[in-house]
């Protein structure tokens, strides 16, 4: 495998691949800082240029391993330089493994020194005599840093009719807290948010008792429009602060590294959504932190008054030592929220809030992203040289575009799910009243498509590191094991089980004539 991964490298060489690319990625990571424009904070710059520089090398080594993948391979059986590699006594898998390898020596050849550079580049910007100290210390806090984030324990909003039903009918018997079974009491502490809604519903219990008796499809759509609402208040009780509510989220950090985070400021990140376009001053947000414990904030007075925009992230500093570290309040942070505003405010649980603190240096995250982008190569090189295996090399590069193009289109497939499939809707409902063939296929297909998609490009290196975001060892772990084990692993298969059964002997009248 090691002489056709290094003839694969000196091949990439000698056509002047790596000379070209060390050219582009020279003109990315030194160009880029030149041209973007931020809104001139030193923080919004080195953002932007971590943004650009990795993303656009991303894209340019991506486009390059999905030529090689579908050059190497293709051009050598078109020209019958194959057919002599595969006379010897080596297996074709091995083969199709070197080839891979050596697509792989070349992305880690130009990834290494755009990384050291793209290290040094922005530690340099960081340490310029043009910053004052309080530019610099907001870099090292919020950008050139690793930060990991804690949020609230995911509320369960998991549904069971059965035990709906159950409770709906204890709620109506109306019997005291000292009157109930231990079987009674159980059940009372296993119901879930919507379940306990739907106990403030006697229809609910009345309708399904009707339809065990006599079953309809009117009667279960009125069962399941119900349920559907229940579990639209239940998130919406965990979401929405109307006016003049106070809204409280508790922050469980590890007490075991309490000591050392309160050695660095930590902050809250949030967004909020209000039901308008962005304006930068539309929205008083009223915040404290620490009611209740020893460590409050702000010390002064009880709310920190923010005028600020909805829709975007946001990022407020709390001072070091906020954390309380003694007694059974060690580690949880109370986090509160007064929405004195004339509309609600809607905090979306899977943007936060979340509190972020330091648990490691820029260099070492910088390092996990770049490896993540670098599993990414490695799954582009596998289709190139999978679609290769079997096709012409202008094929070969139209397919592996299209299951690019494919894996990308997670919005289209998520909306297909959302609608119940393919065919029109009841605008009204945003649903389909009635579901054909084509609609459950087409769910079963995007669903299928989705998880893919998102256990490979779900991961944001680049992202994380603009953002001074962790990227975990354990992150870096499961990246590998979907991405390169997992998929990777699925589609090299299918690429030498292709390139096995290839039938290299055949004519070649395109050979033929050069």
């Amino acid at each position: 495998m090691w002489p056709i991964a290094k003839q694969t490298l000196k091949a990439a060489i000698r056509y002047r691949l790596v000379v070209a690319m060390a050219v582009a990625l020279l003109v990315i990571v030194f160009g880029i800082p030149l041209l973007v424009k931020s809104d001139g904070t030193a923080k919004g710059t080195v953002q932007l240029v971590l943004t650009y520089t990795l993303g656009s090398t991303t894209a340019l080594l991506g486009i390059a391993s999905l030529w090689m993948g579908c050059g190497t391979m293709a051009r050598e059986i078109e020209d019958n330089v194959m057919q002599m590699v595969a006379v010897k006594p080596v297996a074709r898998w091995r083969v199709w493994f070197g080839k891979w390898l050596g697509i792989m020596l070349l992305n880690a050849a130009l990834m290494v020194p755009t990384g050291l550079a793209i290290f040094f580049l922005i530690n340099a910007r960081a340490d310029s005599s043009e910053l004052n100290e309080f530019e610099k210390a907001k870099l090292q806090n919020e950008v050139l840093v690793s930060r990991s984030s804690v949020r609230e324990p995911k509320p369960n909003f998991t549904f069971s009719r059965q035990r709906a039903y159950d409770y709906s009918k204890l709620v109506e018997q109306g019997k005291a807290d000292n009157q109930y079974t231990p079987a009674e009491q159980a059940l009372r502490m296993s119901v879930t948010q919507p379940e306990h809604v739907l106990s403030l519903r006697p229809d609910y219990t009345r309708l399904i008792e009707q339809n065990e008796n006599a079953p309809s499809y009117e009667l279960i759509q009125q069962i399941e429009e119900l349920e559907h609402q229940a579990l639209q208040v239940a998130k919406g009780s965990r979401e929405i602060v109307l006016p003049g509510q106070v809204r409280n989220w508790f922050f469980q950090i590890d007490s075991s590294k309490v000591d050392r985070i309160n050695e660095n400021p930590i902050y809250l990140r949030f967004k909020f959504n209000a039901g308008d376009e962005y304006d930068p001053k539309s929205h008083l947000c009223m915040w404290s932190v620490g009611a209740g414990t020893s460590k409050r904030w702000p010390p002064d007075r009880e709310f920190n008054e923010m005028t600020i925009g909805s829709s975007v992230f946001q990022e407020l500093e709390l001072p070091a030592g906020i954390v309380p570290d003694k007694g059974e309040n060690r580690g949880l942070v109370n986090v509160s929220f007064a929405n004195l505003n004339d509309k609600p405010i809607l905090f979306l649980m899977e943007d936060g809030p979340m509190i972020l603190y330091h648990d490691g240096g820029f260099g070492m995250n910088l390092f996990r992203g770049l490896l993540i982008i670098f599993f990414w190569l490695g799954l582009i090189s596998a289709i190139g040289l999978m679609a290769s295996s079997f096709l012409s090399f202008p094929v070969a590069t139209f397919m592996s575009l299209g299951i690019l193009l494919i894996s990308a289109s997670t919005g289209t497939l998520e909306q297909i799910i959302d609608e119940g499939g393919i065919t029109g809707i009841n605008h009204e409902t945003g649903k389909k009243d009635e579901s054909s063939m084509l609609d459950g296929a087409a769910i079963f297909f995007a669903s299928g498509a989705v998880k893919i998609t998102k256990s490979i490009w779900g991961y944001s290196p680049v992202d994380s590191l603009s953002n001074g975001r962790t990227i975990t060892w354990a992150t870096l772990f499961w990246a590998f094991f979907a991405i390169i084990v997992v998929m990777g692993g699925l589609i090299m298969a299918l690429g030498a089980y292709m390139f096995h059964h290839k039938e290299l002997a055949l004519p070649n009248p395109t050979a033929s004539m050069n």
